[in-house]
């Protein structure tokens, strides 16, 4: 799936700030996701689950990222890399069978550096959930609107929200990998517009001798004589 997400936060320092990321999921492949930030560089992250790198387009830098670096902030976002991580590998560990009434509604993360658990009020289409983990500070969801988008049902908007800061997410656009050339929120591009070849050079023709334009006809009879 392509899925296009975008955001809007008043984060930590109280400033406003906007993500718009786009997020390529592929079940046997790496994961990316362009990120565009209107107050930071852009990147793009890419994950395959046992390593990820980010890439910056000015200077073409390549950072090789830990699970250490997960923790940090996308921009100015209140977002994580963490949060990108889970997106593309959804490291969740299975209910515990021991127990003789396991709550479905916890789930763990398993490789994680930021969030040890998301509780949800209901599966598989949960309209409250709430992560918690190293920080802390517990961050707050409020899903809405669940859609089918290609046979893959995913909430258009999400408000979320901590001690520190809140904001929103909504989904622009979703559709299948193999889709990806029609995006049907982007704008046509417009075709290039080939300029007319020279008379002077004439056409060549599909059989027979060359066709030779007049002028240079002309310049072979003036140095002939």
């Amino acid at each position: 799936m392509i899925v296009n997400i975008e955001g809007k936060f008043i984060n930590e320092e109280r400033n406003k700030t906007r993500a718009s990321i786009e997020w390529r999921h592929h079940s046997d492949a790496l994961d990316t996701f362009f990120v565009n930030l209107n107050d930071s560089p852009s990147f793009t992250y890419i994950t395959a689950g046992k390593y990820r790198y980010m890439e910056f387009k000015e200077g073409k830098v390549k950072r090789q990222l830990g699970l250490h670096h997960l923790r940090d902030n996308i921009g100015k976002t209140p977002l994580k890399l963490d949060d990108l991580e889970l997106l593309a590998n959804g490291y969740f560990k299975c209910p515990d069978t021991t127990k003789q009434e396991p709550n479905v509604n916890v789930l763990s993360t398993a490789a994680s550096n930021t969030w040890w658990s998301i509780v949800v009020d209901s599966l598989p289409n949960p309209e409250k959930m709430v992560m918690r983990g190293a920080t802390k500070k517990p961050r707050y969801f409020s899903l809405a609107n669940w859609k089918s988008y290609a046979g893959e049902l995913l909430p258009t908007l999400a408000s979320v929200s901590s001690e520190d800061y809140s904001g929103s997410l909504w989904i622009r656009s979703a559709y299948p990998s193999q889709a990806l050339e029609t995006d049907p929120l982007q704008k046509p591009i417009k075709p290039k517009i080939l300029l007319p070849v020279p008379k002077l050079f004439g056409k060549i023709a599909m059989e027979g001798e060359r066709k030779i334009p007049l002028i240079l006809k002309l310049n072979k009879q003036l140095l002939s004589e």
